[in-house]
């Protein structure tokens, strides 16, 4: 039943109202935060009737105190805090065309009963008229006019309030009026007016109720002081009032209290899509940024790319040029050499001779541009020792003292010993050409939590970061560890000297 659902959560989100105007934030969770716990509808509905009864005290002990306080229990027809100003608002705009229809239909049915006047009381007919058309339905009329008014909502209930009493005294003057044994007749009237107060016209209970009582003490005061109605008659009427007044309390209470609960449900609701909206905006704003992140890491894998093409493009080129100039020269000459001493033969054995040790001379030249090739492009050392020999022989080769702290490296695939090696010797030289001739460097290399991190540090000149741009060189190494899935960071400060530092994840590689 909505009646029973109604009160329950009246009372709920009326003290949950309360505590709301000390902590809005507060108390709005804590209503949500309960309204989830009860959606079970046979819980729900369980705890939503028992406020009906008061409850038993050992129940009341086990209840939690958030529970407790924003379910409390009451019977009242009324909201606490800033929640009854907005139900009235509401069951105004909700009620207020039920309630023009009731006054229509009053005032139909009040000027059609106007025609069994004439035949039941004709010699007072034109007096119960005078009260029908001239003091009713005017007013009534008057009444559904101010309907449509912009005032008439802030003083609809005590205006209807007014027109249902006015309806019922209207009959119980006309009892006043009619002869004795026909006047008795006339109460059936308010039979109508006390259901069609609590349900047509849309009074609220309390409403209702007043206009009701007054209507019944005005006819026990005509009844009993006016028209001395004889006493089986005066109680057959008032059992027949009472039972009116029972079913129109009962009709009024549980419209009312589903109207209240459609309110709630309805604040519920509006609640629960402002926490919508917010957590929605919240994923939008995280899912934007993820994809602003996920852009801006497309376009730097996009310009690392491209560096990467650009760079191979080059290295062949060197490659290509070295071999011209270097072996490719020594080649050449050697096998002219060797001709020449097929053509002398053996006219010339000392010249020959001279020849052939020339060429051999030449066969060393040709083996080490090769060697010195073969070292730029992947080194012998790295390939059979590791990074621990390999590094330290760059370290020897620096012309600037070098410390080096290698732990003891396990190998790793050649493409992370590779990075890890260019990527030092490139920092390494950088040191070399700009720290000054008086600084020192310090290599260190370790592995720890599944990150291989390298640093090169030296007490040189140092630059600042913040205004001169890195250079190709550093370029070259975010390039070749972010393909690794690594990262690069230059630390550096004016006669502070540099920090180049680098790490790759390698707990997947084991």
């Amino acid at each position: 039943m909505p009646g029973s659902a109604g009160l329950g959560l009246e009372n709920g989100l009326a003290d949950g109202t309360r505590r709301q105007s000390a902590d809005s934030g507060h108390g709005r969770a804590a209503f949500l935060a309960a309204f989830v716990r009860h959606r079970n509808p046979r819980r729900r509905l369980r705890r939503l009737v028992l406020p009906l009864a008061p409850p038993a005290e050992d129940e009341t002990a086990q209840k939690p105190a958030g529970l407790s306080a924003v379910f409390p229990v009451t019977r009242r027809l009324r909201f606490g805090g800033d929640l009854e100003p907005g139900f009235v608002e509401y069951h105004v705009e909700r009620s207020l065309p039920f309630a023009r229809l009731a006054l229509v239909l009053a005032i139909v049915l009040y000027a059609l009963f106007g025609i069994l006047d004439l035949y039941i009381v004709p010699s007072a007919a034109k007096w119960i008229w005078l009260i029908r058309y001239a003091f009713f339905c005017p007013v009534a009329l008057v009444v559904l006019r101010l309907t449509f008014t912009r005032w008439f909502r802030p003083v609809m209930q005590p205006v209807l309030t007014g027109m249902a009493i006015w309806t019922g005294l209207g009959i119980v003057a006309m009892i006043a009026i009619a002869p004795p044994t026909v006047g008795y007749r006339y109460y059936a009237g308010l039979l109508l007016v006390i259901p069609w107060a609590y349900t047509m016209l849309q009074l609220r209970f309390a409403c209702a109720t007043q206009a009701c009582l007054v209507m019944i003490i005005g006819y026990e005061l005509v009844a009993v002081w006016v028209k001395h109605t004889p006493t089986q008659v005066l109680v057959s009427n008032n059992f027949f009032f009472l039972s009116s007044v029972i079913i129109g309390m009962v009709a009024g209470y549980t419209i009312e209290r589903g109207y209240r609960t459609h309110f709630l449900q309805r604040r519920l609701i509006e609640a629960q899509r402002a926490e919508l909206a917010v957590h929605n905006e919240q994923l939008d704003s995280a899912l934007q940024k993820s994809l602003d992140g996920l852009q801006r890491q497309a376009a730097e894998l996009k310009a690392s790319r491209a560096r990467v093409v650009a760079a191979a493009d080059s290295e062949r080129r060197r490659i290509e040029r070295n071999l011209h100039d270097g072996a490719q020269q020594h080649l050449t000459a050697l096998a002219i050499k060797l001709s020449m001493v097929s053509d002398l033969g053996e006219e010339d054995p000392a010249l020959g001779k001279e020849l052939l040790e020339e060429a051999r001379c030449q066969v060393n030249d040709a083996t080490r541009e090769l060697r010195d090739l073969a070292h730029g492009i992947y080194p012998p050392l790295l390939a059979e020792n590791g990074l621990p020999t390999a590094l330290s022989t760059v370290a020897r080769w620096s012309t600037l003292p070098a410390t080096v702290d290698v732990a003891q490296l396990r190998r790793y695939p050649a493409e992370v010993e590779a990075t890890v090696y260019f990527c030092c010797l490139e920092a390494i030289q950088n040191a070399c050409k700009h720290a000054g001739r008086h600084a020192t460097l310090a290599l260190r290399v370790r592995e720890d939590a599944g990150t291989l991190t390298f640093q090169v540090t030296d007490d040189g000149k140092g630059f600042d970061s913040r205004t001169r741009g890195l250079g190709a060189g550093f370029l070259n190494m975010t390039d070749r560890l972010g393909a690794l899935g690594g990262s690069l960071q230059v630390k550096s400060a004016p006669r502070r000297g540099t920090t180049v530092a680098g790490t790759i994840p390698v707990s997947a590689l084991r």
